[in-house]
């Protein structure tokens, strides 16, 4: 079995930087929200979540990308890497145009679902800023993958330092009304966030620009049977995206039913997982470059070792999380809480514990899903998502029909994320992904 930890070092690292400024980002939210108030650190869970599940399938097609990138980049074809870009753009302005007209209706959603209003209002202020403005992080989406199938995944490190530097400062800001700028709140929250976002699309913009992605007007072309490829692949990615997010997004309203103190509680975990959760995610797409890369080039016989040796690292990770998940459970809740809030503090420690028993199944939910994904094992993926997202949904249907209680929700949960990873697993031995292809034959 060849080594590809060096491989998977080099390019992993800077992913996982990028990824954990994402998380960084979104911790600066609540930390700061938590000093404007209570309120608005609930709103901020299930609407957070709420934008992401309806951007899912934009940024999962778009994303998709660097799929096609990296397969391209292995076969050596270099204007079908920029062609496989285009694919992404055109779906990102095209979507980002939609979502921008269904912003404010769907924001509607919030006020009957059981919420308390303040909640509520607050959810859909948040909900509405940020869903108005997808075509940014959409098209960013589609750039990031222009990178990372080509391996460049350092520059997007640096990218998002710069978009983690803009948000803080401006959530500091506008949020608590510093510096002389009015005190916005939840608002606040959102315009740094679309600052953020703002800045990483013009960076990764130029860097297109400069590397010639429009200089040629037939790369630009937008060609129907290289479009129907790349969806046919792309959108059961975004889907199956969608349907996780979906879950989770439903778990947390689920929860919000219940009470204000368990949703700050539920919420604030989600946000002390996603430090050990989203580096984990960089890991995963550096597993994917390498099996994308080996398939381009026609060496299927290495993505086994890829996929064993990338999921020995994160399971690693995770496990070192576990550890401080169990061990220091009041601190990392204080991060949040200081000294107020005792009840979410007392509640939260709980919580943890369940967060440490399916982190250690999750590094196969990334790792596993991430390469097959990559080799272009998609409408399985989807399928098989589909149904455990149904059964899990339905479970916390019942448990709320018979009033179940929080730790229901959150035992279900934990069963939801092991169920899904011995799934992948399975799949990956079997080598049925090898059937798959990603770039279209000559005559396709």
């Amino acid at each position: 079995m060849p080594s590809h930890f060096r491989n998977l070092s080099r390019l992993a690292l800077p992913l996982v930087l990028s990824s954990s400024t994402v998380t960084i980002m979104q911790v600066i939210d609540a930390v700061v929200l938590a000093r404007h108030s209570a309120t608005a650190v609930a709103a901020m869970g299930a609407g957070g979540m709420a934008v992401i599940l309806v951007q899912a399938m934009v940024f999962g097609t778009t994303g998709y990308t660097s799929v096609f990138c990296s397969h391209a980049h292995g076969a050596g074809d270099a204007r079908g890497i920029l062609r496989s870009a285009w694919q992404g753009i055109h779906i990102s302005w095209i979507a980002g145009l939609i979502l921008a007209f269904l912003a404010w209706p769907l924001g509607l959603l919030f006020f009957h679902i059981g919420h308390a209003p303040a909640v509520a209002r607050d959810e859909a202020l948040y909900f509405r800023i940020l869903v108005a403005a997808t075509v940014l992080p959409a098209f960013a989406s589609g750039m990031a993958g222009w990178l990372s199938g080509q391996g460049r995944t350092r520059i997007l490190t640096i990218v998002q330092i710069g978009a983690f530097a803009v948000n803080a400062l401006l959530a500091w800001a506008l949020v608590l009304g510093n510096w002389g700028l009015p005190r916005l709140g939840m608002a606040g929250a959102a315009l740094a966030t679309l600052a953020g976002q703002s800045f990483v699309c013009l960076a990764l913009g130029l860097l297109f620009w400069r590397g010639g992605g429009f200089r040629q007007a037939l790369d630009r072309r937008l060609e129907r049977s290289e479009l129907r490829h790349f969806l046919s692949l792309a959108l059961p990615q975004g889907a199956r995206v969608s349907a996780e997010l979906l879950a989770w997004t439903a778990f947390l309203f689920f929860v919000g039913r219940i009470g204000t103190v368990e949703l700050a509680a539920s919420s604030i975990a989600f946000r002390i997982n996603g430090m050990a959760f989203f580096p984990l995610v960089g890991l995963g797409q550096a597993a994917g470059i390498l099996a994308g890369q080996a398939r381009g080039a026609g060496h299927d016989q290495e993505i086994s070792s890829i996929g064993w040796q990338a999921l020995c690292l994160g399971e690693g990770w995770m496990l070192l999380f576990v550890a401080i998940f169990l061990t220091f459970p009041r601190q990392l809740f204080g991060i949040f809480t200081g000294s107020q809030a005792s009840d979410v503090l007392v509640l939260g420690c709980g919580l943890l514990k369940y967060v440490a028993l399916y982190s250690v199944f999750d590094a196969a939910n990334v790792i596993l899903a991430s390469i097959l994904s990559a080799s272009g094992d998609t409408r399985w993926t989807l399928r098989l998502f589909m149904a455990a997202s149904f059964l899990f949904l339905t479970g916390m249907t019942i448990a709320d029909r018979i009033q179940g209680g929080l730790w229901a929700y959150w035992a279900m949960a934990t069963i939801f994320v092991f169920v899904t990873a011995a799934a992948w697993t399975v799949r990956f031995r079997s080598g049925a992904w090898k059937a798959c292809h990603v770039l279209a034959k000559s005559g396709d």
